[in-house]
């Protein structure tokens, strides 16, 4: 039997495994999204098995095609599912009047990050007077773990052994995101550690910096984090510290409140 006839006689867990697949291949390449032939060569498809998955995610809301592109990129509803997976534990309503302080005391928008396996998907955001976008975009947005001071912040308080298998892990993503490496990387894991915050000012994304405090809770675990995310130029105009410590103030009262049993298994 070739392999596209097996392809073909592909059904149930095998068909939900690649679209499960797909979605995150997509997360993964954000906002520029993939064509159908990219998707199929990915992930070793014949055109017509990849194109019924998509469609398949397409009548559910799940992807959407860019019709000038002909690109395919998470759809809303996905959004949405994130939305409300978030607040299963109760997370961001924790934390949102949090993000609210935040963002009214520096006008600058305000994510909440949290870990999703090797990846670091935004659980809420809220704008300040200084809109600004982020690489993860919306609620539901994901990118590698290591990328950006939030994901840094998250990877750097988890056990060093768990840290290296989620770098060897995403060590083929990385370059997509201005060239970083994983040793670039694992020089800023132990200063961000001993200091307790992770700082971009414009390296990953020219003009775009942030700053980012790790939320622990009691057990030691990592619940998240939260980012300040800004112009390189309002950063230049400001004491990092300053920032710092304006998140951690809200940071120390989440950490009170976080039952650790109530976090979401993160592997």
């Amino acid at each position: 039997m070739t392999d596209n006839a097996t392809e073909e006689k592909a059904t149930g867990t095998q068909l939900l495994d690649r679209a499960v697949a797909i979605l995150n291949h997509l997360g993964e390449v954000g906002r520029q999204g993939a064509r159908v032939s990219d998707i199929a060569e990915e992930f070793g498809l014949n055109m017509s098995t990849a194109h019924r998955i998509i469609s398949g995610l397409e009548r559910h809301r799940y992807v959407e095609r860019d019709e000038a592109t002909k690109r395919y990129r998470l759809g809303l509803a996905l959004f949405a599912l994130g939305a409300k997976a978030a607040d299963t534990t109760g997370m961001r309503r924790t934390c949102h009047p949090a993000l609210m302080r935040i963002a009214a005391e520096t006008g600058d928008t305000v994510f909440l990050m949290a870990r999703n396996g090797f990846n670091t998907v935004c659980v809420d955001r809220q704008d300040g007077g200084y809109r600004i976008d982020s690489l993860t975009g919306q609620v539901g947005g994901q990118i590698p773990l290591g990328v950006g001071p939030a994901s840094q912040a998250i990877l750097a308080m988890l056990p060093a052994k768990e840290a290296e298998i989620i770098l060897s892990a995403n060590r083929s993503h990385y370059g997509r995101f201005n060239g970083l490496t994983v040793d670039q990387i694992k020089r800023e894991l132990p200063g961000i550690r001993e200091r307790r915050f992770a700082v971009d000012d414009g390296r990953l994304v020219e003009g775009i910096s942030a700053v980012a405090v790790p939320i622990v809770v009691a057990n030691g675990d990592v619940a998240g984090a939260i980012a300040i995310n800004m112009t390189s130029a309002r950063l230049r105009n400001r004491k990092v510290e300053d920032l710092v410590g304006v998140l951690r103030r809200e940071v120390s009262e989440i950490e009170e409140k976080i039952n650790p049993h109530d976090l979401p298994a993160s592997g």
